[in-house]
């Protein structure tokens, strides 16, 4: 059963990850992305007959594959026991998995290009081809370090800076690979087939480096400490 309360709070979490004030966004995305994890290692904890049903959900919709898009879903759903794929029929960018972490995948997704979006603003006028690969070299940066905060928390568990308490790597190990075996049987029964999209060639190199530089720049840890203890954090959890 998916647990409404948190839902709300995760929702109205994300919804300020949009705020001009870059400081205030990137807290909320994190917090909400500790609430999930607390939220999935809950689940994992109690046993499958309280698993949430696998789903699926529409992110976005394009004309045409686009990598740095791709890339940036991709990466956000390894982190949050997802699986990103896009309809080459309608366009569709899709992500499987249960109802909550699809939900607070798709915000984070949402929040992330946006920096990117405001990130590229910066380097108007230096041409198509380097634009391209900005976005390219910020989204590769991005889901590289995304999928290394999965391989941490697998290596390494989780710690609860609040209560410094901690969750076994092998809880939070058990809790994806739930959500990966859950969401390969929703596939096969769906009758939906996978194909790995290859590589985007890039024209620019110098833009693939700054966009690179500017991923790894991109706030996305789960609490900052600083920011934890001021007002807009109680805002926030409603304490």
């Amino acid at each position: 059963m998916v647990n409404r309360s948190l839902l709300e709070k995760i929702s109205k979490l994300l919804a300020l990850a949009n705020s001009p004030n870059e400081n205030e966004a990137a807290l909320a995305a994190e917090k909400a992305a500790e609430l999930l994890a607390k939220h999935n290692l809950c689940i994992a904890d109690l046993g499958e007959d309280q698993d949430e049903d696998i789903t699926k959900g529409i992110i976005d919709k394009t004309g045409r594959y686009v990598t740095w898009k791709m890339w940036i879903l991709a990466g956000i759903a390894s982190a949050n026991g997802c699986q990103a794929m896009r309809s080459t029929y309608t366009g569709e960018m899709r992500l499987v998995g249960t109802e909550t972490n699809i939900m607070v995948s798709k915000y984070l997704y949402q929040y992330l290009t946006t920096v990117v979006d405001k990130l590229v603003k910066q380097h108007r006028g230096k041409g198509r081809s380097f634009i391209h690969g900005f976005r390219v070299g910020c989204a590769t940066r991005l889901r590289q370090r995304l999928e290394n905060r999965r391989k941490q928390m697998e290596e390494k568990g989780l710690v609860d800076d609040s209560s410094d308490e901690s969750t076994s790597a092998i809880v939070v190990r058990s809790m994806f690979e739930k959500n990966t075996l859950a969401i390969e049987r929703y596939l096969q029964q769906e009758g939906v087939k996978c194909k790995t999209q290859k590589s985007a060639e890039i024209s620019s190199d110098l833009g693939f480096s700054f966009g690179y530089i500017a991923g790894d720049k991109i706030s996305l840890n789960y609490l900052n400490q600083k920011l934890k203890k001021g007002t807009f954090m109680e805002q926030l959890t409603g304490n």
